[in-house]
């Protein structure tokens, strides 16, 4: 079994086929995978955090741990989010005869140039919400506000 997780069938097999008294095919390394419930699948995405944004995280927490349910109706949270309209990467696939390739049906829409996103932006106090807002751009920073 491999602790590689990226590594391919076909990487196991040569680093297995080292000594070649005994050598495996990458199927059998594929076989032995599976015998165990691993299987290729695609590696699910998350954020990069950064020691330096875990610092942040603790230091607000730090400024903000004494704080009472009343400190929280002077606040206003805001964040923004990014939405894609068109898929953007990877393959679709669609069950088709050879002849039905141009069938709308079996089409997947895309844009030039990574267009087709949206991104808005909200905010939310202890009172309301606010508006959302379509942006145009990029966002550099988010902040708390304080009213008091």
């Amino acid at each position: 079994m491999s602790e590689n997780h990226r590594g391919t069938a076909v990487k196991v097999r040569s680093e297995l086929n080292i000594h070649p008294e005994d050598p495996v095919s990458t199927k059998t390394v594929q076989q032995e995978h599976h015998k165990y419930d691993i299987y290729a699948r695609a590696a699910i995405a998350e954020p990069v955090i950064t020691e330096n944004y875990t610092k942040m995280r603790e230091r607000w927490c730090d400024d903000h741990k004494t704080w009472m349910c009343d400190d929280c109706k002077y606040a206003v949270w805001s964040d923004e989010s990014s939405f894609t309209l068109f898929p953007t990467s990877g393959f679709v696939y669609v069950w088709r005869k050879s002849k039905e390739g141009s069938n709308p049906e079996c089409l997947v829409p895309t844009v030039n140039h990574g267009d087709g996103s949206v991104m808005i932006w909200a905010s939310i106090s202890w009172y309301s919400a606010g508006p959302i807002i379509t942006l145009n751009g990029r966002i550099m920073s988010v902040t708390m506000w304080m009213f008091r």
